[in-house]
Order: C-alpha cells, then structure tokens, then sequence
C-alpha cells in the first residue's frame, strides 16, 4: 500500500503511527516526529485545541504529553518521542530515527542430568 499526504490529512495520528512503524521495520528507534504546518494545525485539532501550543495545555488526548525537561510535546510511545511542529522544511510528517541497538541472542544451554 502507498501511503499519501491524502491519508495523512485524514488522520495525522494514523501518519505518525505509520511512520513509526515503518521506522521500526527498518531497524531504526524513532528519535523525532517532525511535521508541516498544515499538519501540525490538523493534528492538534484532532486532540480538540485549535492552536499548535508552545507549552502545556488542557488535552482530550493523552497520546502526547509536555516535557518540562525538555521543552517539547512528546508522542507517549516506548519511549517517548519528541515532536517538532510547522517544520518549514516539512509538507508532510517525517519520522527521524537512529540505527537500533543489535538484538543480543541468549544462547540456549542445553541442560544436563
């Protein structure tokens, strides 16, 4: 399946989420969710406020929380991951990631009598 700038404005969570796991499948672990300006409007207006906010503010959702620490909205996945809204070099939704760390094997030892 493609997926379009259509099916984002239809939903940007159902983006984000494809984005992410798209990311996932190719052995990368999120590290930013940058979005549009059109988008970033559309995604807030999903979690009912009209205005992509600089800081905390009441929410219907709880997908997304503020980090006081770090100053940004975060997207509630394990872990979180910040977002980066009215990205001028963005149409759409971008998802950045960072190679995953090697998965270790756990050698099975064979047991003994």
């Amino acid at each position: 399946m493609t997926w379009t700038l259509r099916n984002d404005r239809q939903s940007v969570t159902v983006g984000i989420n494809h984005r992410l796991r798209l990311a996932k499948e190719q052995g990368l672990d999120a590290t930013l969710i940058r979005m549009g300006k059109d988008l970033s409007r559309l995604f807030w207006k999903e979690r009912g406020v009209p205005f992509v906010p600089n800081g905390p503010t009441q929410l219907i959702s709880g997908d997304v929380s503020w980090s006081e620490e770090q100053q940004c909205w975060l997207y509630d996945t394990r872990p979180p991951v910040p977002m980066r809204f009215n990205d001028p070099k963005i149409a759409g939704i971008s998802v950045e990631g960072s190679p995953l760390p090697p998965k270790s094997k756990k050698s099975k030892k064979k047991s003994t009598p």
